[in-house]
């Protein structure tokens, strides 16, 4: 905690800076003054907690530094000394209500001192907790109020400015969410690091968390007649976000913004930084990039199905040639697509989806189950476009390895009636339930399932409900008998006959040795 001692006699400084020991104390003796204006300017520069006051000084005295610093709002709190026991004074300074106590300079000893600090600081850190939230409104409304006047008023800062949009690094998803960061990655404790990460040229003017794993926190530069310091901040920054993973123990993504001419527009910069980080699977993780540098759509683009239809048409086309170096080239195109000239996040999760659907409909043919080839149970966490669209093409390449089964294409009443047989295993249902919602008669499907994937219904449904049970027993700590049921088994014993001469093993060996991995 910084201390600044301010008193027009320099016999009395030197007694008050060697009457404790500071450090061992919590206590940084960030500056001496032997006069209230000299002490208005180092309190400027070394922004301090505590402040002792002599109040009779020349040129600025006590008690006009008291007010000076408390019309600036830097949160400072007093302790103020004096020669004598002067009961006008010390009724003029307490009344300020950033002072916490008068003493007398002849009447103070150690533990005395040691006690009045103690009052003093538990008094800033009660006025600064105040402060934050009062200054964190402020800035909600300075970010979101669209215009319209802040409730709280008063001044929140001068330009140049700039915005800081600090995201938790989660692996990408495919629902598309603005927002889809879990709760576990709060923002408590993120602000701890800004101190450290002070530099001259910017001064933080306070923060926000927006939402969970984001915060906004908002600079100002000191230095008004100069130019922008971009260079200056980018060092700040870093320093921020270094810290910050070293603290989480994972990757922390900062989007900046600058604002040079108006406070007004700062609704307009956290716009930016939001759309920056929507788009972060395009950057990666770990970022710190100014988000007027980045390719961002000045709206978002609207998916263009005939065009994610020529891609798919020419991928399948490939794949099923077995030219899976035409297919992947048509793959890695249709990315580079969907990067440049600027990022197009819907028409990523259109190809994801897309690629997803063709992907299972091979894995049919196989007379596999669905899966997703994103799936991070699989596939691993997941940062980046490159990423995605590198595991999709190893998915595919992996299911060329499983033979011509994987190209063969299935006829569409069998598709059909695989749909339908993925969305209700979980009933109990039959080839001619499959049938009626197909269209055809139970003889013909059975044909084809026999034709086409060289199994009876029975036996795809079979090991279609078992697959999906192994991945219930692997992912969730669900009891047996509700697996048995998610899998539209009614009987327990049944459902673990089935698993054993499918498995080899019992469904509670299978998961013990699961969670031995």
């Amino acid at each position: 905690m910084k201390i600044i001692l301010v008193d027009d006699e320099r016999i009395a400084l030197e007694h008050i800076r060697t009457l404790i020991p500071w450090e061992e104390n919590g206590y940084e003796i960030a500056a001496v003054a032997t006069n209230g204006r000299s002490a208005l300017r180092l309190c400027e520069e070394h922004r301090p907690q505590i402040m002792i006051v002599d109040i009779r000084m020349p040129v600025m005295d006590g008690l006009e530094l008291i007010r000076a610093v408390a019309e600036r709002g830097w949160g400072v709190h007093f302790i103020v000394m004096s020669a004598y026991e002067d009961f006008n004074y010390a009724r003029q300074a307490i009344s300020l209500g950033c002072v916490s106590s008068y003493l007398v300079k002849h009447e103070v000893d150690r533990d005395k001192l040691i006690l009045e600090l103690a009052k003093a600081k538990l008094a800033w850190e009660i006025s600064e907790r105040q402060r934050k939230l009062s200054r964190s409104e402020q800035l909600k409304e300075a970010f979101f109020a669209g215009g319209q006047p802040a409730k709280h008023g008063g001044h929140i800062a001068r330009p140049p400015l700039c915005a800081l949009l600090l995201q938790a690094d989660v692996p990408f998803t495919t629902i598309p969410a603005v927002s889809s960061l879990p709760d576990t990655s709060g923002t408590t404790g993120w602000t701890e690091g800004f101190k450290h990460a002070e530099k001259p040229d910017w001064e933080l003017i306070g923060e926000f968390a927006h939402g969970p794993g984001r915060l906004v926190a908002l600079y100002e530069q000191r230095d008004k007649s100069a130019s922008v310091q971009r260079e200056a901040f980018y060092r700040l920054a870093s320093v921020v976000q270094h810290g910050l993973e070293d603290r989480l123990g994972h990757t922390v993504s900062l989007y900046l913004a600058f604002e040079c001419t108006d406070t007004a527009h700062l609704p307009v910069l956290i716009r930016k930084l939001e759309d920056a980080a929507r788009h972060t699977v395009f950057s990666g993780r770990g970022v710190l990039a100014c988000a007027d540098d980045l390719p961002l759509p000045v709206r978002m683009a609207a998916v263009n199905a005939d065009s994610s239809r020529r891609w798919l048409d020419a991928s399948a086309a490939y794949f099923m040639r077995e030219d899976y170096g035409n297919f992947e080239s048509v793959i890695k195109e249709w990315f580079n697509s969907l990067s440049q000239p600027e990022w197009n996040l819907n028409g990523l999760y259109e190809a994801i989806r897309a690629l997803t659907a063709l992907y299972r409909e091979r894995l049919a043919a196989l007379g596999l189950p669905e899966a997703d080839p994103l799936d991070p149970r699989t596939a691993g966490p997941l940062y980046h476009v490159a990423g995605i669209r590198d595991r999709l093409l190893c998915a595919f390449r992996e299911l060329g390895e499983q033979g011509s089964a994987a190209l063969k294409p299935l006829s569409p009443k069998l598709l059909q009636a695989l749909r339908y047989l993925h969305a209700h295993f979980q009933d109990e249902i039959g080839v001619e339930d499959a049938a009626i919602a197909t269209g055809i008669s139970a003889r013909y499907l059975h044909e084809l399932f026999k034709r086409e994937l060289n199994r009876t219904f029975l036996d795809y449904l079979t090991e279609y409900r078992i697959k999906q049970a192994k991945l219930i027993l692997m992912r969730e700590d669900a009891k047996m008998a509700e697996v048995c049921a998610r899998v539209g088994y009614r009987s327990p014993q049944h459902f673990s006959q089935v698993f054993k001469r499918l498995t080899g093993v019992l469904p509670h060996q299978f998961r013990a040795k699961e969670q031995a991995r």
